[in-house]
């Protein structure tokens, strides 16, 4: 990143000199300062280097008119922080922006797929109701496998039973459940 930022950004040889070592000494600081702000150590090496980006795009004359190092210091400090609060910002607006729009999904699609999405909703509803309604032996089985979408070995592992248990139990359980939620036998 460094010889980066020397090589195609920086003309001056003294700014050169300047960045490499601003680079050196507080890019270690200015991670910890993104990362506290973030909380996340991959975001806050892209802050830091975001803010070396702008150093090396604009700021450099600037800095080099700074003549006390704890100046210099808290001046890319309080450059990383407030990078890192935008970078946050950014985040929470769209995080934001995704909720509304699947909030409001509603308002934008078709009457059908409104129609068919609050259908379908219900019926999971009136199916997970009438499993809940079966004897103990099928309910756990055809819940565990239909609503929490365990596998056939997984279910077997939690109830402590056979492969072949579950599977009887599944096959006899979706008999039921048929005859439970639309009466008599197969259409």
């Amino acid at each position: 990143m460094l010889v980066f930022f020397m090589s195609f950004l920086i003309d001056d040889e003294k700014h050169r000199r300047l960045f490499k070592e601003i680079y050196i000494n507080y890019r270690n600081q200015m991670f910890l300062v993104a990362r506290s702000v973030l909380a996340n150590e991959s975001d806050a090496e892209d802050i830091v280097h975001d803010v070396f980006l702008k150093i090396a795009q604009k700021h450099m004359p600037r800095i080099s008119k700074i003549e006390k190092d704890i100046d210099l210091r808290n001046y890319l400090l309080k450059a990383t922080k407030n990078t890192a609060l935008d970078h946050l910002r950014k985040q929470k607006y769209e995080r934001h922006w995704v909720e509304e729009q699947k909030r409001h999904e509603s308002f934008y699609m078709s009457d059908a797929t409104f129609i068919e999405k609050i259908c379908s909703r219900e019926e999971y509803d009136k199916i997970v109701l009438a499993i809940l309604e079966m004897k103990d032996i099928y309910r756990d089985v055809l819940y565990y496998h239909f609503v929490m979408e365990l596998s056939v070995n997984d279910v077997a592992k939690l109830m402590n039973c056979k492969v072949s248990t579950v599977k009887q139990r599944l096959v006899r359980g979706k008999k039921l459940l048929y005859e439970q939620l639309f009466g008599g036998g197969k259409k």
